[in-house]
């Protein structure tokens, strides 16, 4: 008889946990746990209303079984968004998390000015100039065909961001700037106007650092009115005036 009674109790769990189961499982996708706020945060270039707009149709759903990697992909199709994540506050709000790409530089083209991010990707057209102002890059041609998001793959503007992202911010701010001829050879124009001569390199940071040094220095700020170039292309920096 044990056997039975046994079998007979085991027989009980497993019924209760199926029970417990399919009780939970509706529960979850019950509407007590529908989506009735949507919050967004980390934005700064980008409108509420833009991501509100990307992530129509998440509004009602289960905001435990929603299909993340669906709205992700559809948020992240905004060229201003590098990325997307979810947060979810119990019992009905969404929170959509928004890293945004930010410009590094500007690119003067025939029908106005583009922004794009350290990594070389468009982010905007500007028919003006915008309000915050950004290091120019000259001396590439880009193609009309290529639209906000898209990598712009360019050699010559490669170089050129690859010199911003080693420059220290305080320098960025100096800079007006940034020519590449045909061979990336770099020539810098200072807000000053003063003309800084790199020459070719792939890692700027000790002449960056050293160019920052120098027109920091009290020396140099008493005579840069007079300063036409700094050639930092010798083994010295030199100062033509």
């Amino acid at each position: 008889m044990e056997p039975k009674k046994m079998n007979t109790s085991f027989l009980y769990v497993a019924v209760l946990t199926i029970l417990l189961s399919l009780g939970l499982a509706l529960f979850l996708r019950s509407s007590a746990f529908a989506i009735q706020h949507v919050a967004v945060e980390g934005l700064s270039l980008i409108s509420e209303k833009e991501i509100l707009k990307l992530s129509e149709g998440i509004q009602g759903q289960n905001l435990l079984l929603f299909d993340r990697k669906a709205f992700q992909y559809k948020i992240s199709l905004h060229p201003l968004v590098r990325s997307v994540q979810f947060q979810r506050k119990l019992p009905e709000t969404l929170v959509i998390q928004v890293t945004e790409r930010t410009p590094a530089a500007l690119v003067v083209v025939p029908n106005g000015v583009l922004e794009v991010d350290a990594e070389g990707t468009f982010l905007r057209r500007l028919e003006s100039w915008p309000k915050k102002d950004y290091p120019v890059i000259s001396g590439i041609e880009l193609s009309d065909t290529v639209g906000p998001g898209q990598n712009l793959e360019n050699p010559l503007l490669t170089a050129a961001l690859r010199l911003l992202g080693q420059a220290p911010p305080e320098l960025i701010a100096l800079i007006g700037e940034v020519h590449v001829n045909a061979v990336e050879q770099i020539t810098l124009f200072l807000a000053s106007g003063v003309e800084v001569r790199l020459g070719q390199a792939n890692n700027w940071t000790d002449k960056l650092k050293s160019l920052y040094q120098l027109i920091s220095d009290k020396g140099y700020t008493s005579i840069q009115q007079g300063v036409l170039y700094i050639d930092f292309t010798a083994a010295k920096p030199v100062i033509g005036r």
